[in-house]
């Protein structure tokens, strides 16, 4: 099978730019320039993808090129609905560049486990402002991700118990996440009394017993 020919995508994207460039000066369609913009972006990280598939060791290339295609949906929804672009642009980029770290550990294994941290907090963060938006407070989801993060690094298999380390800030951070999730003040307030009864009865229990 042929080889795909670089040349036949740069065309594509001149036609479609120039197209686009030529109906805003018509006053036809409007907001052609964010959507060059969007086009031009979205080649460059085509083309880094491009890089990686011809040489599987470039994985290099692989953040570059998801995050400039997320950098160009971001345009592209900005353009369509400023609202949602501001909402969900930060997030559609940070979970490109997370997206980047995960092939990079999935396509390489071996010593790439590193990849799963910036790929899990990157990934953790993309869900902020969706997650801000609902909860109004999203810090312990973010802690909560992490944590998450570092419990996936200590179960990897092949590393003879290597990374087993990784229990200790995976679970502080779960403990610490699920403290700060908005809903847990009112559960506590109900929770922690439950608990100082549940352990005065079984001390209680106990004396008895004896």
């Amino acid at each position: 099978m042929k080889r795909f020919d670089m040349r036949i995508l740069i065309g594509i994207v001149l036609i479609v730019a120039g197209s686009m460039y030529l109906l805003q000066n018509l006053g036809i369609f409007y907001g052609g320039v964010n959507l060059l913009g969007a086009i031009a972006v979205g080649s460059a990280g085509i083309a880094s993808l491009y890089v990686y598939a011809n040489n599987k060791e470039n994985w290099w290339a692989l953040i570059p090129g998801t995050t400039l295609i997320a950098i160009a949906l971001n345009i592209l929804l900005d353009t369509i609905s400023y609202s949602l672009g501001n909402m969900l642009g930060g997030g559609i980029v940070l979970g490109g560049i997370g997206l980047s770290f995960w092939l990079i550990y999935f396509t390489q294994r071996g010593s790439f486990w590193w990849a799963i941290i910036p790929a899990g907090a990157l990934s953790s963060l993309a869900v902020i402002p969706v997650a801000d938006a609902i909860f109004h407070d999203a810090g312990g989801i973010f802690l909560l991700g992490l944590g998450l993060t570092f419990l996936f690094i200590a179960n990897l298999p092949g590393y003879d118990g290597q990374l087993k380390w990784a229990y200790i800030p995976g679970g502080v951070l779960i403990a610490i996440g699920a403290i700060s999730l908005p809903f847990m003040g009112n559960a506590l307030n109900i929770l922690f009394p439950l608990a100082l009864i549940a352990v005065g009865g079984y001390v209680l229990y106990q004396n008895f017993r004896e």
